[in-house]
């Protein structure tokens, strides 16, 4: 059943990232009637299927860029778009993708990359 449910997911993101480009040119934050997201500081893990937790943080520019750390290196090579309560990122040219929901101060949900990996992502709000 997991394993239908990150299936869903990664088709509905090639679906929706195929409209980030256009959509970056206007805007990444289409909260809906909610809170935006964009110049947001977050904290929190990635956890790949049979890894162990990697502690992050990501800061969502409202240039559409993620500035995000990893095992202690800081990268600049993803991207980000939020409609309603969806927030979706991607790292590394799209190697890896990230979907999942905002709100109460939380964000996070499932991710997949190019190898077939899946795992899930948790953040709080850092600022």
């Amino acid at each position: 059943m997991k394993r239908l449910l990150v299936g869903a997911l990664a088709a509905a993101s090639v679906l929706a990232w195929s409209g980030v480009a256009v959509a970056a040119e206007s805007t990444c934050a289409d909260p809906a009637g909610g809170p935006s997201y964009a110049n947001t500081r977050w904290s929190g893990t990635s956890e790949w299927d049979g890894l162990e937790a990697n502690p992050m943080t990501l800061f969502l520019r409202e240039d559409c860029v993620v500035e995000y750390v990893s095992k202690g290196v800081a990268y600049t090579n993803g991207s980000w778009v939020q409609r309603g309560n969806l927030i979706e990122w991607q790292s590394n040219d799209h190697f890896a993708v990230y979907v999942g929901q905002a709100g109460l101060g939380q964000i996070g949900g499932v991710m997949y990359n190019r190898r077939g990996q899946h795992g899930v992502w948790r953040f709080k709000r850092a600022d």
